[in-house]
This record gives C-alpha cells, structure tokens and sequence, in this order.
C-alpha cells in the first residue's frame, strides 16, 4: 500500500466522530419492536435501504451494495461491519448462517453488508474485499471475517490481507492497484460517514432493519422477533 493511502486511511478514521468498540449490543425488551431506533425518513433517503448499483472503479474494484436474497423481499436488512471487528465474526459465524437459510434463502429477507471500516486493517480489508468485484465481493467479506485472528491484529496485518486476497485469486498487480485506487478509498469512507450520519453507526457490527436502526439484543431469537414482526 502507498503511503498517500495509508495516510488518507488514517485521516479519515482519525476525522470520524464517534467510532469506536468492537461490538454493539442493546439492553432490549421482552417487546420486539422497541428495539427499533427512529431514523428520519428524509435523512434515510440518503442512504436507502435498496440495492446501490455502484460504479466500477480504475482498478477493477465495485463501489456499490451487493445484496442476498429476493428483490421482493418484504424485509430489508442492512449490516454495518468492520472486517477486524471480532462481533462481527461472531455474528457471521453463529447467527448469519441461520439467518441465511431461514430468511434469506426463503425470500423473506434481503441482505447487504455495508463496510464501515474501524482500523486501518479493516480499511485494507475492505479495499481488497471490493477489490474482486461485485461477483466475489461476499466471499471476500465471509473469508476475511472467518480467518480474522491470522491478519487482523498482527503488526504486519497489510502481509496478511494482500495474502488472503491472493489466495482467493487476486494477481498481484490487481492488489497493487486497488491499494492505489483513490476512487474505491473514497467510495468506501464516503459510504462508511453516510452510515454515522444517516443511522448513528458508531459500532459493528449494526443492523438497519427496513431503514430504522436495530438496537436489541444480538442473537437470533431477539433478531427473529423483529423480523417476523415485519413479515
């Protein structure tokens, strides 16, 4: 990674208000829908809760969301994750995949994660993640989050992401120039700000459920509520 880049990632996490901890979990209720936080409608619009087609940048990278699940679906959930975030790898290890296969892969919900990097190896990670394109985008997220621990909080972290890029396919010379792309740099903290300013992200992992902020508690019987209460 050039220096311009590594400065611009730090600049921009040192210029986010507010960021910080490693997970966000809420006191909740035996009531499922007082877990919502309100979000004005008119804020929400700027970050809507469809799919961003998104742009395709110099090096290849994809700018946009990437969504699971019907178009149709009746809910829509997005989550807020950093890819060194361990809550984050415990949600996508325990919980995603029943979500997954009784939500998703039933139509009932559509689901976009949203990089909202809180490092500077999150950062990297993200840039490799979209760094494949819209295709292998997922996959990139779900491998990053499930080998956390082997690059995440070592010193040589920048190694241990362009390593795992590599061994999901990336040339050196698309790595190479992702970290060099200043269009993707910026896609993704213009889109990790619009988070804190359009919902209050200021954790991972965060879940915006049919564009209001989920502020229950994060398991899957809690979670399930929710949705089934919107179906």
């Amino acid at each position: 990674m050039t220096k311009r880049i590594i400065a611009g990632i730090a600049i921009a996490l040192a210029t986010a208000a507010g960021i910080g901890g490693a997970g966000a979990t809420g006191a909740g209720s035996s009531t499922a829908t007082q877990y919502i936080a309100p979000v004005d409608p008119a804020m929400a619009t700027l970050a809507p809760a469809g799919v961003y087609t998104g742009t395709v940048t110099p090096s290849g990278g994809f700018t946009g969301d990437v969504a699971e699940g019907s178009p149709d679906a009746p809910v829509t959930i997005i989550e807020y994750a950093s890819l060194s975030c361990p809550s984050c790898a415990r949600f996508h290890a325990g919980i995603y995949p029943t979500l997954k296969s009784q939500y998703i892969d039933t139509g009932k919900v559509r689901f976009i994660v949203r990089d909202f990097p809180l490092n500077e190896s999150a950062f990297a990670a993200a840039i490799m993640a979209r760094c494949g394109g819209a295709g292998n985008y997922l996959s990139l997220v779900d491998q990053f989050l499930s080998t956390q621990d082997q690059w995440a909080f070592g010193n040589d972290w920048l190694n241990g992401v362009e390593t795992i890029a590599r061994q999901r396919g990336l040339a050196p010379q698309r790595i190479d120039a992702c970290l060099k792309d200043s269009a993707l740099f910026q896609s993704i903290n213009d889109r990790r700000k619009a988070g804190g300013a359009v919902f209050g992200v200021n954790s991972t992992p965060t879940l915006i459920i049919n564009g209001q902020r989920y502020d229950g508690r994060e398991d899957l019987l809690s979670l399930s509520q929710v949705i089934n209460g919107l179906l």
